[in-house]
């Protein structure tokens, strides 16, 4: 599981290029916080993408939630 990395939206506000290529070049999610708390995830396109498609298919029943585990599992053994 990639590294997630946290910063205040006031912060995001100063920097949010940075935020954006960094998020980028390294597949790693920036966990937007507000009052400490994480609000919203800057994730990579591709992954927002995947995540998407993935739920179409759950939705229209091309795949079942389970098998997406199973398969998620068998990857993380090895």
């Amino acid at each position: 599981m990639p590294t997630e990395h946290e910063m205040a939206v006031t912060h995001l506000r100063e920097c949010l290029g940075f935020a954006c290529r960094m998020v980028a070049e390294s597949d790693e999610p920036v966990i937007v916080t507000r009052y400490r708390k994480g609000i919203v995830a800057i994730v990579p396109l591709w992954e927002w993408r995947f995540f998407k498609e993935l739920e179409a298919d759950i939705r229209a029943g091309r795949r079942r939630l389970i098998e997406v585990e199973e398969k998620s599992a068998e990857t993380a053994e090895g």
